[in-house]
């Protein structure tokens, strides 16, 4: 939870770092499906802001990708 939290809260920080924390979360969640449910109240601002990133940051396809997938699994688990 700690790293989570750490990657969640340099997203937010890190502009110039979005593809680096798009890939770490996207590598967390994947090697830990478990930590989208027991995220609690870092859900929600991590679903928003993976989904302002996604409509309308220019990043990679890569982060595109991996970045819709950390959306995807927290609107999911919600």
């Amino acid at each position: 939870m700690t790293l989570l939290r750490g990657l969640a809260r340099g997203l937010h920080l890190a502009p110039g770092y979005v593809d680096l924390y798009a890939h770490s979360l996207w590598a967390l969640l994947t090697a830990f499906p478990w930590l989208s449910q027991a995220a609690g109240p870092l859900a929600g601002p991590l679903r928003e802001r993976t989904a302002q990133l996604l409509d309308g940051a220019a990043i990679s396809a890569r982060s595109r990708r991996e970045l819709g997938h950390v959306h995807y699994v927290f609107d999911h688990n919600r």
